[in-house]
This record gives C-alpha cells, sequence and structure tokens, in this order.
C-alpha cells in the first residue's frame, strides 16, 4: 500500500467510526479490548507487559461503564444498572487477580464476557429503545461497589 491509499484507509475508518451508534462504539471497545486479552492470553506476546496493558485498557473500559451507569441521567432500569455494576465488579476482581498472579487463564472470563455484552450489543433493539440486552447467564451476586 502506498501512503495515499493509508491516508485514504485512515480516512474511511474515520468517517464510517462517526457513523457508528453508541452501542455500536462500545462493542467495537469490547471487542478490541477482549482481542488484546485474547492475544495476552495465548502469549502470542511473550511480553509482560502486553499482559499488563492489555488487562489495564479492558479495566479502563468497564471503569467508563461504571461512571456511565452510576449517572444519574442514565436512562437504564435500575435493576440492570445493578446487574451490570456487579459484572463490572467481578471484572475487577479477575483483573486485580490476573495482574498479581500473572496467570493468563484468568483472561478467559473476562473475554468470554466482552464478547458476550458486545455481541447482546450489535443486536437490533426490539422496540425504538436502546436499552443493551441482558447480560450472560452467570453473573456475580453480592452487594454493588463501583470505583465511580
Amino acid at each position: 500500500m502506498t501512503v495515499a491509499t493509508y491516508e485514504k484507509h485512515d480516512a474511511y475508518k474515520t468517517h464510517q467510526r462517526g457513523q457508528e451508534s453508541d452501542r455500536e462504539i462500545e462493542a467495537r471497545a469490547l471487542l478490541t479490548c477482549a482481542n488484546q486479552l485474547d492475544a495476552a492470553a495465548r502469549g502470542q506476546e511473550k511480553d509482560k507487559n502486553f499482559y499488563n496493558d492489555a488487562i489495564k485498557s479492558n479495566q479502563r473500559l468497564w471503569t467508563i461503564f461504571q461512571v456511565a451507569l452510576c449517572d444519574p441521567g442514565n436512562p437504564l432500569p435500575s435493576e440492570l444498572k445493578n446487574i451490570l455494576l456487579n459484572l463490572s465488579c467481578y471484572v475487577d476482581k479477575v483483573s486485580f487477580r490476573a495482574l498479581a498472579e500473572f496467570k493468563p487463564p484468568l483472561l478467559a472470563n473476562l473475554i468470554d464476557i466482552n464478547r458476550s455484552i458486545a455481541a447482546g450489543l450489535s443486536k437490533k433493539p426490539a422496540s425504538g429503545n436502546q436499552l443493551p440486552p441482558s447480560p450472560p447467564p452467570q453473573l456475580p451476586s453480592g452487594p454493588v461497589i463501583t470505583t465511580a
């Protein structure tokens, strides 16, 4: 590819992203993090820094979700917000453990969670509302604790 081809490709990607819905942006972000975590878990990058960065990137994304879920103007039903906040706490717990113990198999749950939620976000809502789909069936239980 020539430089001009790269510039056209980048311009196309920027144009496409500008037309994405919030759901599509969130799904893409979740899949990007899932792919990074997958590469780290498989050891495709033999670098511990890559492993740590993949986990931290995913945690930053989930922290953004936590803040959005705690926003009083968030239109999601309270029950759904609580479920997603509990799920985000589970993501934090697994992430901290994976960082402390350097155990790539721990990343499998984080990858599955991200991919499941992204798949649900990629589906069109049945009605005109923009509510996300139900979360994966096996959610952690307990009190809601957020970093927000």
